[in-house]
């Protein structure tokens, strides 16, 4: 079961787009410098008995809903995660997952319409520099694009 620790708006995790970011708890990544390392434990609130009422109250300010995490990331939450994929698709709204795992896109995974992986390594710096680590892919009918130069400074 996902657990959230609270919900925002924001233009930043995808360009162009406005987001409604989920911050879910029980992150197992622990990365060294986390900007968020509450999410390393088991808090908030159960995702599932929530999300259709903040989907619905939020619904006309944003464009896409992105997950800010995987929580344990076991077999069961990423049929949850699917199971949200679902049904915000079929309201006609996109879909975004920020893992934070060095790994590629994994089967599971292809229910999102944009995917960020890579481990914040604070030597490679966040998705705005060109030296990151970090991806942001974007679905496209061959599969996957690599959008993240969409972050850097031209």
């Amino acid at each position: 079961m996902l657990l959230y620790a609270n919900v925002g708006i924001s233009e930043l995790e995808i360009p162009t787009k406005k987001s409604l970011v989920i911050y879910l708890s029980d992150c197992k990544n622990h990365c060294i410098f986390c900007h968020t390392p509450y999410l390393q434990k088991s808090y908030g609130d159960d995702l599932m008995s929530h999300f259709e009422t903040l989907f619905q109250l939020y619904y006309d300010s944003f464009d896409v809903v992105c997950f800010m995490g995987e929580g344990k990331n076991t077999v069961e939450e990423r049929k949850e995660m699917i199971h949200y994929c679902n049904y915000i698709h079929k309201k006609r709204k996109q879909v975004a997952l920020y893992c934070g795992r060095d790994c590629a896109i994994e089967k599971w995974m292809t229910s999102f319409d944009y995917i960020k992986i890579g481990s914040y390594q604070e030597e490679k710096g966040p998705l705005t520099e060109i030296t990151t680590n970090q991806r942001l892919w974007k679905k496209n009918v061959n599969g996957y694009c690599d959008i993240t130069d969409i972050f850097w400074k031209k």
